[in-house]
């Protein structure tokens, strides 16, 4: 059996609301509730440029939460301070990865306070650029009610250091014939033609997509540790092979 979820990133008060309201109604009008990663206090530059300021963005962050859709607490201000890639080796930057535990402890706190202020619940913690760490998890444990972290490699969800861990493998949908796979899309960056194909993978798909609170945990194991890690290392081989390749020319002919 396979699963389908999806989550969207940088939800903050600057916005182009146009490329968000679309996905909003795709969703519900296939009655899919999605992760959302809301930014608690907004200091991207990039993102305080996509649209104007929304005086009304509490309100709506509280109308998606009342419509059943996650809220994720992602990061604190989305503002990378730190050269580190974290547990996944995904990005060489950091909001948390590599700072000390008090500097992440005051951060998350932070970011508990106003979504506490502001009245959203936020069992999830998604980390911008997938990059955190172990003293990420320790201040998560010690100073949010967060349950589930957004984020890992493997094929199902998982229990690890305490959380329940839901992997995010996929920037776009793509079809599976087993496992739970979630599929990362940023909406203010996603172009008319990657929405297009959501659209119609959903209308085709729209029975095998489920909530969080549908999915099904198992502990993890040292195969999975093996498995993970294994990825991982794929992955930065890749990376780093493709940086060689374009260094020598080869990888900007080969396109």
């Amino acid at each position: 059996m396979v699963q389908y979820l999806i989550r969207l990133d940088d939800l903050c008060p600057t916005n182009n609301l146009k490329k968000w309201e679309r996905f909003f109604h795709l969703f519900d009008l296939y009655d899919i509730k999605p992760i959302i990663a809301v930014i608690p206090d907004n200091q991207d530059p990039k993102l305080n440029a996509c649209g104007d300021f929304n005086p009304y963005y509490w309100p709506m962050v509280r109308h998606l939460q009342k419509k059943g859709y996650v809220i994720g607490m992602h990061g604190f201000e989305h503002r990378y301070q730190i050269r580190n890639s974290g547990l996944f080796k995904i990005n060489n930057r950091s909001e948390f990865a590599g700072l000390p535990l008090y500097v992440q402890e005051q951060k998350v706190k932070a970011a508990v306070a106003i979504f506490k202020r502001e009245g959203i619940q936020t069992p999830l913690f998604i980390a911008p650029a997938h990059t955190f760490d172990r003293n990420t998890i320790k201040a998560l444990d010690k100073h949010s009610d967060v349950l589930i972290i957004s984020d890992g490699l493997l094929h199902s969800p998982y229990i690890r250091f305490g959380f329940g861990w839901v992997p995010v493998q996929l920037s776009e949908a793509v079809s599976k014939t087993k496992d739970t796979w979630t599929f990362n899309y940023h909406p203010e960056t996603c172009t008319d033609e990657v929405f297009e194909r959501l659209e119609k993978f959903i209308a085709e798909n729209h029975q095998h997509f489920v909530s969080l609170s549908q999915l099904t945990f198992k502990d993890y194991t040292l195969t999975d540790f093996a498995r993970e890690y294994y990825r991982i290392y794929l992955r930065l081989l890749k990376t780093v092979v493709k940086d060689l390749l374009s260094r020598f020319g080869v990888y900007k002919l080969a396109r």
